[in-house]
């Protein structure tokens, strides 16, 4: 019998954001608040954060509670 993955916390971390940015794009707001939750690892936040950052038309900028994420689609 095989071992089932456990995801990691970063792992359910980028799921969960990846929900919320979902989310925004079918709303075509283009842009989402993301604040850690009780329990969230800083240091997976801060690699989040970092590889969001690293995506050509997108801006993150640091609020008191946590990130704005914005975004322009790109060009086809």
């Amino acid at each position: 019998m095989a071992k089932k993955h456990r995801p990691t916390s970063y792992e359910l971390l980028g799921q969960r954001i990846q929900t919320e940015i979902m989310a925004a794009n079918r709303r075509e707001q283009r842009q989402v608040h993301l604040q850690p939750e009780d329990g969230d690892s800083p240091d997976d936040w801060d690699r989040l954060i970092d590889e969001i950052s690293e995506n050509e038309n997108v801006d993150v900028t640091r609020t008191d509670e946590g990130w704005l994420v914005s975004w322009v689609p790109a060009e086809a």
